[in-house]
């Protein structure tokens, strides 16, 4: 059995890897792990032979091979050339992107000649994450999870599905009779460590949803302080700009992709869609935009003078730009 897994979901991946283990040492094989990130070139695949190699007591042992991203190609293409005749039980982790794994080297063609790949993308995006944060409740702890608290795991993890794994648990170790995890319980048991950027505010601002963004806008002063009233500036106002352009040329009657090729660049084309950008242009006047822009101008400005040198004064010219 060859199997190759590919992707930064690390908690499915681990449940993949179970069942690899669960079908491999059917045979009685042993199991052994390597990890190329500690092997020096040369010297990976012939330690892995070895163990895979059957001998007179029994099965060769079943291999994972952890951090196979580390390997150098000619190391890659040695492993390409021993798996061409091996027989056994292989499984190969490569803890990359998914879209930004290489596919010109020898021991990829292989791998997808052979079928073998299997592909592990975390979830992306907050509404992603907290889509996926709510199914996962449901399906391994058979609990329900209300959508405020499933964001704030969002907001305060990511999409490290293993850490979100083991942070649910943790609140159903304290108490297994919980039939649904709430804000108050993630308040308790989840530390929120995990930076927010600037531009995750242009969504819950561009929709005007107060109760999204004041949290999110919170938790980026109280990490950064003053040093995030410019990128915030910078972010809202370029997506306001988005939105105004968004709204003026669907007044015009100009076609969906034909204002995308218009206002993004090629390698942004998919936020069109994926963040309901002309959604968010219909929840404000054109009049709107072009104040909240100057606004926006008007309290950069004011930050470089010393007018808002206090959070609560930024926090108050911010919001009162949403009512």
């Amino acid at each position: 059995m060859l199997l190759a897994l590919i992707g930064l979901d690390e908690f499915g991946k681990d449940e993949r890897i179970a069942e690899f283990w669960k079908e491999a040492l059917a045979d009685g094989s042993q199991r052994r792990v390597f990890f190329a990130s500690e092997y020096a070139e040369g010297s990976l695949v012939a330690d892995v032979a070895q163990a895979m190699t059957p001998s007179f007591f029994g099965p060769g042992a079943s291999v994972l091979i952890r951090h196979c991203e580390f390997m150098p190609a000619e190391e890659q293409r040695k492993l390409t050339g021993f798996l061409e005749g091996a027989q056994g039980n292989l499984a190969l982790d490569f803890l990359a992107d998914v879209d930004k794994i290489d596919k010109r080297g020898v021991l990829w063609k292989y791998l997808e000649k052979q079928k073998a790949t299997e592909l592990f993308a975390p979830p992306k995006y907050t509404e992603g994450i907290q889509k996926w944060i709510m199914t996962h409740v449901q399906k391994y702890f058979n609990r329900k999870i209300e959508p405020a608290a499933a964001l704030y795991i969002a907001d305060s993890i990511g999409g490290d599905t293993k850490c979100i794994h083991n942070e649910i648990k943790k609140i159903f170790l304290y108490d297994n009779r919980i039939p649904e995890i709430k804000m108050q319980h993630c308040s308790l048991f989840v530390k929120q460590d995990r930076d927010i950027p600037s531009y995750e505010l242009q969504g819950p601002f561009g929709y005007r949803n107060m109760e999204v963004f004041l949290p999110k806008f919170r938790r980026i002063l109280a990490e950064k302080g003053n040093k995030a009233f410019m990128p915030i500036i910078f972010e809202l106002r370029n997506h306001c700009i988005t939105l105004l352009h968004i709204q003026s040329m669907r007044s015009k009657n100009i076609p969906d992709y034909e204002i995308k090729s218009k206002i993004l660049p090629p390698n942004r084309l998919f936020t069109y869609e994926k963040n309901k950008l002309p959604d968010q242009s219909s929840r404000w006047r054109l009049g709107n935009l072009q104040k909240t822009i100057l606004r926006l101008d008007e309290i950069s400005y004011g930050i470089t003078m010393g007018s808002y040198s206090s959070l609560p004064s930024f926090e108050l010219a911010i919001c009162g730009l949403m009512l």
